[in-house]
């Protein structure tokens, strides 16, 4: 293959399929170059969100029947971890595989390889060197880890989801949506699971009454929370794991997992010989998505930028690919985005925040009970609560769920905001499917 094209994409997760699939609807005859060390697809469909939703399947509807003992199921279902992973596996092992074959066209080439910048315009791979009109660094994030004793006797979130047999005693390091996710579904299938989480609380960008509403259940579940605890040292006992704590604590563990966050995966690229600035919070780009270094550009995880300007998500990363796709002259304008944690309950919030609704007079709340519906009331969802917030124009802006089913219906509000719908159009120009939540908006929008 000719070793300069239009573009070089360091990476072949979203960003990359956001660009190539924009290239391709548009019939553009613009070469690219997709590279990767890893596993084709990125860390989504592979280590991430896409086997992680798999198993929730399973985990949400033994939860659900749990929910319903005593209202009519008389023996709920149990999780066998091996074969729920075991079918898992053979479920995901193709996608590697097939989404290199998808990227490949006429005008898109794969390379399997560890790249490295040469200078501003040229990477080495294998010891063969690629130019780039554009090379966008999509690299993604990669597990944190503590700098502690005993480091080397944790795991992180990809060895969870690789696990074959399930540990009887399972400890996560960190309160985010990795161990509060993958503790919900340790715990549902017979793990004794404890969660340790050094700040106040877990599921920090999410309402702070809707976190308790998950933890709570989680606790009366069996999921032990710690909080307030600093782990600084994990050790082997003979048959066991010990977990120490800066305040003096000790628990005791089977399989250890620091779940403490993700940081910029670009330890391999040897930015410093192109030039382009980097941080701990990654990235650094302008509104047109481009590096401190003309031509560079980066898109997805691995870009530094707050969460109100748009969250780290895979939808948010094919959506900065495909932006880069084309000519450049606007600046990246993000969609109005949904962001939803996979704990059971659901926890998912959409635009302005309820925190800052309750501290600014341009906003006001409501509130609705979802659990005396009968749809949420059919799978005992007592919880179940929306918020919505409306502007000064009684116009929705942004709502905030916990429920069984808060992805889903906060899905719903995401198209409400965006298209700027009142309560009259939802009225006038839809009639939703009943009994579910949508046939409700109309009068939550009023």
């Amino acid at each position: 293959m000719s070793n300069k094209f239009d573009y070089v994409v360091l990476g072949s997760g979203p960003a990359a399929y956001g660009l190539t699939t924009a290239l391709k609807a548009a019939g553009s005859t613009k070469t690219a170059l997709i590279i990767d060390n890893d596993l084709f697809g990125g860390t989504c469909p592979n280590y991430g969100c896409e086997p992680k939703i798999f198993l929730e399947g399973a985990v949400r509807n033994v939860l659900i029947a749990r929910q319903l003992q005593g209202r009519g199921i008389q023996q709920p279902a149990k999780i066998d971890w091996s074969t729920l992973m075991a079918t898992k596996q053979a479920t995901f092992a193709p996608y590697p595989a097939n989404a290199q074959a998808a990227f490949q066209t006429n005008y898109v080439k794969t390379l399997q390889g560890t790249a490295s910048f040469v200078d501003a315009h040229t990477v080495t791979v294998n010891g063969e060197h690629y130019q780039g009109e554009k090379i966008i660094i999509a690299t993604g994030l990669k597990a944190h880890q503590l700098p502690i004793t005993g480091r080397e006797l944790t795991h992180n979130s990809n060895d969870v989801l690789a696990l074959k047999t399930l540990p009887q005693r399972v400890t996560f390091i960190g309160g985010g949506y990795v161990s509060m996710e993958l503790a919900t579904v340790l715990n549902a299938a017979g793990a004794d699971v404890e969660i340790i989480e050094h700040s106040p609380r877990a599921l920090g960008p999410f309402y702070d009454q809707h976190v308790a509403v998950v933890v709570a259940q989680m606790k009366a579940r069996g999921i032990k929370l710690h909080f307030g605890q600093s782990v600084d040292a994990v050790r082997q006992a003979t048959d066991w794991l010990t977990v120490s704590t800066a305040e003096g604590n000790t628990y005791y563990s089977d399989y250890v997992v620091d779940a403490t966050g993700r940081m910029p995966n670009v330890d391999s690229l040897n930015l410093a010989a192109a030039g382009v600035s980097v941080d701990k919070q990654g990235i650094n780009v302008d509104d047109h998505l481009q590096t401190n270094v003309a031509g560079i550009y980066a898109a997805g995880d691995v870009v530094k930028k707050a969460g109100e300007v748009a969250p780290k998500l895979t939808p948010v990363a094919q959506f900065e690919g495909a932006y880069l796709a084309g000519d450049l002259a606007k600046p990246i304008a993000y969609p109005v985005t949904g962001t939803g944690s996979f704990t059971f309950p659901q926890i998912a919030q959409v635009g302005v925040a309820v925190t800052t609704a309750q501290t600014d007079d341009r906003y006001h709340l409501k509130k609705m009970a979802l659990a005396p519906d009968f749809a949420y009331a059919g799978t005992n969802d007592q919880d179940a609560e929306l918020i919505g917030v409306f502007d000064q124009s009684n116009r929705l802006v942004g709502a905030s769920e916990v429920s069984q089913t808060a992805t889903d219906d906060v899905n719903q509000l995401v198209s409400v905001i965006a298209l700027g719908l009142t309560a009259r159009d939802f009225q006038e120009k839809q009639i939703m499917i009943f009994p579910t939540l949508g046939t409700k908006l109309k009068d939550f929008l009023a």
